[in-house]
Order: structure tokens, then C-alpha cells, then sequence
């Protein structure tokens, strides 16, 4: 069974998803993306199941196709955002989806989410600061962000790192340096300069949980190759050639979803846990700042 850490001050629900729950969802995933993919993601909903409420409407920043809603049964009104005018064609078919850029619109205005959900996009924000107000100013007086974001150290990790960055340190932050060019992250900050961006701009910090596992780390690592192939073919073609899965027997897929239900065992740490590739910030919202 899955333990969560929680913050006294933050407002996590009693909900764990159960053994059986995460395998479902590992199946539905490994029908639809790469396994290195799919164990993020998995991840991710275990630790909103785990923090999230009843709050609705539901702002996703950065949704993506929108399949990360129909993996849970979730009842709330879901709006999703987006740069990407391919992926928005996509999730159209699942939630309420628009092509917005956030540091430059308002998202959905006027309508205003009680939750907002950032999954691993906002790091991707050149204008951070604009890009959390706007958020600030679609969410109503009671709202809630949760924001997945990934750690400073996020890509030292691995076994040929922690070797370089022992004897080799310039060639490991090369090497760090050019995964997060590739994957435009603007933003990697500690949490202390996360709550700091985050309280200028509306919002004030509950609680940060770090995320990820050994176990899961490893297996990440594993299939990365093969995952980072068919994340080049998903941007050629739109889809990711694991879509072929589909047509398989729930049955054959089976063993590899217990795996990757093993590998995230536990997937909620401690923020500054040696294993944590993201943080969970979760944030209430506060009083606007006068700009």
C-alpha cells in the first residue's frame, strides 16, 4: 500500500489509490504513451489523488491531449490550456480545451477555477511572473494551485551522473545543461524560490512534496531511449507509436503494469529526498498584487 507525506498545514484528501487503481491506469497508459512516460505521469496522479479535493471548475495547465483526465473518474468541470495547436485538436475530445499562451492571456476569462493544476508546464514559461498572475487572476478567492515542477537536480540523476559528477564535474553539468536546453526548461529553482515567485505574484505556499522513488527512477532511466524515440515519432506523426498497444488484450499488458505499479511504490517524499525529480507545490490563493 502507497504512503503519502503530508504537510499539517496543507489539505490532502484521505484517498490512496489502491493497488488495483494504479494498475488500471498503468494499462490504460501503456496503450497510449512510452513507459518512461507513462511511470511520470502515473506518478502524478497518485499524488493528486492523494492531495487533491472536491474543487471544481479545474483549470490543466499545460494539458497536453487531455488523456490525463480520462484515466481517473473524475467528476468536476475540466478546462485545459495549451501552446501546442496539435495536442489542443486532441484533448478537445475530452475536456474543454483552448490554444492559450498564460504569460500573455487570461485563461478562459471569466470564468474562475477553484483548482488549477500545472503538470509539469510552467517551467516552460519564459515570463514566469506574467504566466502566474494570469493564473492568479482566473482563479477565485478560495482556489488552489498545484504545480508539479521539476527540481534543480533533476537531470544529475542517474548512476553515469553521480559517476561524472564525482570525477567529471564540468562534463556532468554539461551533459545536465544540454537535457534541459532540450526540453526548454526555463525554470529549475529550488522551493524557497518557488515560494518567492509564488507570493509575488498572488499565491502563498501550503506545502512542496517531493516525487519519485528509486524504483522508479531506475525503470525511468531504463526505457528512456526508446521512449525519447517515440517521443520524436509522436512529434512527426501526433501520436506515439505505443498507441499500437491498444489493440492488445488488457491480459498481455498485465505483468508490465504490475512492474510499473511496483517501480512507483511510495512515490510521494519528502521535498529535499535525494530521489525527488519534482516538487509538488501546492498553494492557495492570496491577495492580488497591485500591478
Amino acid at each position: 500500500m502507497l504512503k503519502v507525506v503530508r504537510d499539517p498545514e496543507s489539505e490532502p484528501r484521505s484517498t490512496v489509490p489502491s493497488d488495483d487503481e494504479i494498475e488500471r491506469w498503468a494499462v490504460a497508459y501503456l496503450k497510449h504513451a512510452p513507459i518512461s512516460l507513462a511511470l511520470r505521469e502515473i506518478n502524478r496522479l497518485v499524488a493528486i489523488q492523494s492531495v487533491t479535493g472536491d474543487r471544481g471548475p479545474v483549470l490543466d495547465v499545460g494539458c497536453g491531449d487531455g488523456f490525463w483526465w480520462t484515466v481517473r473518474d473524475d467528476k468536476r468541470e475540466i478546462y485545459g490550456i495549451d501552446i501546442s495547436a496539435r495536442e489542443i485538436e486532441q484533448a478537445k475530445l475530452r475536456i474543454t480545451a483552448k490554444l492559450t499562451d498564460v504569460s500573455r492571456e487570461t485563461p478562459f476569462a471569466p470564468t474562475k477555477f477553484e483548482e488549477i493544476i500545472g503538470n509539469c508546464s510552467l517551467e516552460h514559461v519564459p515570463d514566469i511572473d506574467a504566466a502566474l498572475l494570469n493564473l492568479r487572476r482566473a482563479a477565485s478567492d478560495k482556489a488552489r494551485l498545484l504545480m508539479f515542477v521539476p527540481t534543480p537536480r533533476w537531470a544529475y540523476q542517474g548512476r553515469m551522473q553521480s559517476l561524472l559528477l564525482r570525477y567529471a564535474p564540468r562534463l556532468a553539468m554539461t551533459f545536465s545543461g544540454a537535457v534541459n536546453g532540450f526540453f526548454q526548461h526555463w525554470h529549475l529553482y529550488d522551493q524557497k524560490v518557488w515560494t518567492r515567485l509564488l507570493e509575488q505574484n498572488g499565491w502563498k505556499v501550503k506545502a512542496t512534496f517531493g516525487l519519485g522513488s528509486a524504483r522508479s527512477e531506475f525503470l525511468f532511466r531504463l526505457f528512456m531511449v526508446p521512449s525519447f524515440v517515440e517521443f520524436l515519432g509522436k512529434k512527426l506523426t501526433g501520436f506515439y507509436p505505443s498507441t499500437v498497444a491498444r489493440f492488445f488484450p488488457d491480459r498481455v499488458l498485465s505483468p508490465l503494469a504490475k512492474f510499473v505499479r511496483w517501480a512507483i511504490h511510495d512515490p510521494i517524499v519528502a521535498a529535499d529526498s535525494p530521489t525527488a525529480y519534482e516538487y509538488l507545490i501546492v498553494a492557495d490563493a492570496a491577495e492580488l498584487p497591485a500591478r
